[in-house]
C-alpha cells in the first residue's frame, strides 16, 4: 500500500511540476497572452482593453466569483474581468495566444467561457502561426436561452477533429453581427481538461488529506 501511495504521489508531483513548466493550471492549458484585438474591445462597463487589462481574458476564469455562472453579481463579489464588444462597431475580433499548444485530443479541445446577447454571432478559428487560420466553429446567441441571456456565462466547446490537426497556438474570435443584442464578452480561453489528468490530481488530493 505504501508503495502504491508513493507511486501515486510521484505521479502527482510530476504532473504538478509539468504544469508549472507548461503553463497548466488544474489540468487545463489557459491562454497566456492577448496577441491582438480591435480598438473597441472593452469590458461590460465600457472600459476599453489596453496592455494593463489584457489579464481580463487570460488565465483561469475569474468573472464569476459567486460560482453560479452569472457574471453580473457585482454586489456579491463578481469581477468585471471580461472583454468583448457591445452592439456597436463592426469588424471586432480578439486573438489570444498559448505558450503550450492546444492539441487535437479525443473529444473536445477548446473551451471558451463567455456570455452574449440573443443576436450575437461570432466565428472561432485557430492557427499554428498566427497567419493561416482554420475555422472550427461558431457561437450564436438564442433568444431567452443560454447563450443569449446577457450576463449568464456559457462554456462554448470545440473539437478540432476533422478540421484542424496541427498544434494550435492561437485562437481568434471574429464578430459576425452588429446591432442591438449582438454583444459578446469573454472570460477565459482554455483546453478541455483531460480525464486522466483530473483523476491523477484527484487521487493526489485524497492522499494528501490522508497524510494530514
Amino acid at each position: 500500500m505504501k508503495n502504491l501511495q508513493k507511486s501515486l504521489m510521484l505521479l502527482v508531483v510530476s504532473a504538478l511540476v509539468a504544469s508549472s513548466q507548461a503553463a497548466l493550471i488544474d489540468g487545463q492549458n489557459w491562454a497566456d497572452s492577448v496577441t491582438s484585438y480591435a480598438s473597441q474591445i472593452q469590458n461590460y462597463d465600457g472600459i476599453f482593453m489596453d496592455s494593463t487589462t489584457e489579464f481580463w481574458v487570460l488565465g483561469q476564469s475569474d468573472a464569476d466569483q459567486t460560482g453560479n455562472m452569472h457574471a453580473w453579481d457585482f454586489d456579491n463579489g463578481d469581477l468585471d474581468y471580461v472583454a468583448g464588444w457591445r452592439g456597436g462597431s463592426a469588424n471586432q475580433e480578439i486573438v489570444v495566444g498559448f505558450n503550450t499548444a492546444l492539441e487535437d485530443v479525443v473529444g473536445d479541445d477548446l473551451v471558451i467561457r463567455m456570455y452574449c446577447g440573443s443576436k450575437a454571432q461570432a466565428t472561432i478559428s485557430v492557427s499554428q502561426d498566427n497567419l493561416s487560420w482554420t475555422q472550427i466553429g461558431n457561437i450564436t446567441g438564442v433568444s431567452m436561452q443560454i447563450p443569449g441571456k446577457p450576463g449568464f456565462l456559457y462554456d462554448a466547446v470545440f473539437d478540432f477533429a476533422g478540421l484542424f490537426s496541427g498544434d494550435a497556438y492561437y485562437v481568434k474570435v471574429y464578430r459576425e453581427t452588429t446591432g442591438s443584442g449582438s454583444g459578446m464578452f469573454f472570460d477565459s480561453f482554455a483546453s478541455v481538461p483531460e480525464p486522466a489528468t483530473m483523476v491523477i490530481l484527484g487521487l493526489g488530493t485524497v492522499l494528501l488529506r490522508r497524510k494530514k
